[in-house]
């Protein structure tokens, strides 16, 4: 549960676009942070693997409703009888949030004309 004075502090950082900062408080990244108690709470496992009857290690907690949208549950593990944060792997979150892909430019013309794709 996030206390009312950190939520105002959550909602000014979404509001100036510095959303990214909130990954980097003690109640998220901690050791006994909201990030480390879901991963620990779904053995470290990907939760959206599993669901499709595989196995991958989980290395990333999903917001399952967008920080932006709710930051009120920015720190929860459930939302009622809902999930509010589950442990995925990075190719699941990417899936999730295909505009969060690494995008590269490229450098510059090749310097031969050999391909490998």
């Amino acid at each position: 549960m996030i206390s009312e004075l950190r939520l105002k502090d959550l909602v000014k950082l979404i509001k100036a676009g510095r959303e990214h900062e909130f990954y980097l408080w003690p109640e998220w990244r901690g050791p006994n942070g909201a990030r480390v108690q879901t991963l620990k709470y779904d053995h470290f496992e990907c939760q959206a693997c599993k669901r499709k009857g595989r196995y991958r290690r989980a290395v990333i907690v999903h917001h399952i409703k967008h920080l932006k949208d709710r930051p009120d549950l920015a720190l929860s593990l459930f939302d009622g009888e809902e999930r509010q944060l589950e442990s995925v792997c990075k190719q699941c979150h990417e899936d999730y949030h295909p505009e969060s892909k690494r995008q590269f430019k490229p450098i510059g013309i090749p310097v031969t004309e050999e391909r490998w794709d």
